[in-house]
């Protein structure tokens, strides 16, 4: 039996862990005429279940607020819905800021004091999000968020209140009552047979520990939602009979299955799919057939391709044969097609997945006809700045798309920038890009080795696997530094010597030494955008773009006050060693 076989048959036998939710709430007035208590859950499918998870979210209006119901109900749902809304690639924790102070800012706006119409809209609020392995606890108020787990009950999030005698307390928090919102953040590791409660205090200020874990422990495992809601009914009402006279709500959710596989499941999955042979002219590939062979190397393979009954070309990317059982390879080329669905800009090339039902592994990708960056540069040993700005400005252009989605390239390098006749340019193949979302999941292989391409790559992520977008504009500077000059602004380092261990072995090498007509103003921006400690760099790809198009004359000053050792350290010895020479010869002569 061959290799694919056999995957194909640990496929068949494997079924894949995914999150596996079961919720159930109650909420009622109580001894009160109106509720103002409010709780909402969500469990979406497919992708967005995996990039951006299921939420839970309970609030409590603030009794003394003109529009406490109204405004508890507008943050649960509002909340969830605007958080879907957001880029599937955001973090859990950018996309619930956003989603919060965008909340908390139409809230607060509602209140006008000097009109004489004053509204108040104000709510406790306590989200969660369960995303692969992990949730994450948003929360300001005296909602409160427990887990049970292990027979015992938990309390998570802490009450923002005053106590004010025994039954009494002053609200510091809310949503609404203040410009500045302060929410606590907390992350907690997801086990299966977790239950977690939210609860508003007209429940949790009248129910013991011991009860609601007696209650808990008579769950059955796992329980239906109907389970799970019959005991939050149970749980509000015996509130109300400890004296509770609040509005009483309760959420109860059941882990039943989190996707926290081990890596060798998470390979298996990587390599069920078939990696179709080498294909030449003529073939054909789930109704694409191939009309020219545009590259092939050790890593892929690039046909042009039309398919059946539309003469638009498009471009097949398949992995090489060489990387079929390589997982760390395949799910970088999974995430290619992941994000190539969602960016849209005009200088990253468009890439989606192959389809649907498809054997085989390859992605789609737009046609562009032109040269990569290397073989320009090759064609133009000494372009102008003006030339070398506008390319730039470019890629400045998609890098700020990849950042705003929380986004890292990771492997900048002139392959990896195709430009046309008409000096568009296109970046391609972000297969080792970072993704926020996917990131924080558990269900991917821990990478090991850096991402990227060696004399591109950041010092801290050769130093200690990090990346940010402050790697990317290290890499960016880089290939300026090699448009420019043809040559790198550090000694080369080769693949099997990499000797660097912390900053300062890397030693930036003025490019003036290659191109002497520069101005020193273009060597100090490129100077700063490829410094080896992130903090000194630019911290923006805005700084980059406004030193190269407009000469930061304040730097150039202060470059000119500082001693020749320092501005220019190898001139200064090459200095001091022809004066030694010099003496040696006089007091020989002596």
């Amino acid at each position: 039996m061959s290799v694919n076989e056999v995957i194909n048959v640990i496929k068949d036998q494997n079924v894949v862990a995914q999150l596996q939710l079961h919720f159930g709430g109650y909420s009622s007035a109580g001894v009160k005429s109106q509720n103002q208590d409010a709780f909402a859950a969500f469990e979406p499918k497919g992708s967005d279940l995996k990039a951006k998870g299921a939420i839970i979210a309970i609030a409590d209006g603030v009794s003394s607020a003109t529009k406490a119901a109204e405004a508890a109900q507008l943050a649960v749902t509002q909340f969830i819905e605007q958080y879907y809304s957001t880029p599937q690639t955001w973090s859990t924790r950018k996309s619930a800021a956003k989603v919060l102070t965008s909340l908390n800012s139409w809230l607060y706006s509602q209140t006008d004091a000097n009109s004489g119409l004053a509204q108040q809209w104000l709510t406790t609020f306590s989200a969660l999000v369960i995303k692969s392995s992990t949730g994450y606890l948003f929360h300001l108020g005296d909602t409160r968020i427990s887990v049970y787990k292990n027979n015992r009950i938990e309390t998570i999030t802490n009450d923002h209140n005053r106590k004010q005698g025994v039954n009494n307390a002053i609200l510091t928090r809310a949503l609404g009552a203040d410009p500045r919102l302060q929410v606590d953040v907390h992350q907690v590791d997801i086990s299966p047979g977790d239950i977690f409660l939210l609860t508003c205090d007209g429940v949790h200020d009248y129910l013991s520990a011991k009860y609601l874990q007696e209650q808990l422990a008579t769950l059955a495992k796992p329980p239906s939602s109907q389970d799970l809601e019959r005991l939050s009914k149970q749980l509000t009402e015996q509130a109300i009979k400890q004296g509770s006279d609040d509005n009483v709500s309760c959420v109860l959710v059941y882990v039943n299955n989190t996707p926290n596989r081990k890596s060798e499941e998470i390979e298996r999955n990587l390599l069920s799919r078939r990696i179709p042979p080498a294909l030449n002219v003529g073939n054909k590939l789930d109704g694409y057939k191939i009309v020219k062979v545009i590259h092939a190397s050790h890593r892929s393979h690039l046909y042009l391709a039309e398919y059946e009954g539309d003469t638009s070309p498009v471009v097949l990317k398949v992995p090489s044969q060489n990387f079929a059982e390589d997982p760390i390879y395949l799910q970088g080329f999974m995430r290619e097609a992941w994000v190539g669905e969602r960016i849209n800009h005009s200088n990253v090339m468009q890439v989606k997945s192959d389809q649907k039902d498809s054997r085989f592994l390859y992605h789609v990708c737009e046609y562009i006809e032109g040269q990569t960056l290397t073989q320009w540069m090759h064609d133009h040993p000494k372009p102008s700045i003006a030339q070398v700005r506008d390319i730039i400005s470019q890629v400045i252009a998609a890098l700020r798309t990849f950042q705003r989605l929380e986004l890292v390239h990771r492997d900048l390098k002139p392959d990896n920038i195709m430009i046309d006749r008409f000096g568009h340019i296109k970046l391609i193949d972000y297969g080792t890009a970072l993704i926020a979302s996917l990131d924080e999941n558990n269900d991917v292989i821990e990478e090991t080795v850096p991402q990227g391409t060696l004399n591109y790559i950041a010092p801290e992520t050769l130093l200690s696997l990090t990346a940010t977008n402050l790697s990317d504009i290290f890499s960016l500077g880089v290939i300026c530094y090699e448009m420019l000059s043809g040559e790198l602004p550090f000694k080369p380092m080769q693949q099997t010597r990499v000797t660097q261990t912390q900053y300062s072995d890397w030693q930036y090498r003025s490019i003036k030494q290659f191109r002497p007509d520069l101005p020193i103003w273009l060597d100090l921006s490129l100077q700063q955008c490829t410094h080896p400690d992130p903090k000194l760099r630019y911290q923006a790809f805005s700084e980059l773009a406004a030193d190269l198009e407009k000469p930061n004359l304040t730097a150039v000053e202060e470059y000119k006050k500082q001693p020749i050792l320092q501005r220019n350290p190898v001139k200064f010895w090459q200095g001091m060693s022809f004066i030694l020479f010099i003496s040696l010869l006089i007091s020989v002569a002596v």
